[in-house]
């Protein structure tokens, strides 16, 4: 996968991060921020 694309889902990540209201919320967006980032550190 494109480092780019990997980049762009951190980044729309952070914004709803900023915005999310509830712990299961927080977990769901930590484990897809964690596999993104996992994607960009091959």
């Amino acid at each position: 996968m494109k480092i780019s694309k990997q980049l762009q889902k951190l980044k729309n990540l952070n914004v709803k991060a900023e915005n999310c209201l509830t712990r299961d919320e927080a977990k769901k967006i930590i484990s897809k921020a964690t596999k993104a980032q996992s994607k960009i550190n091959f």
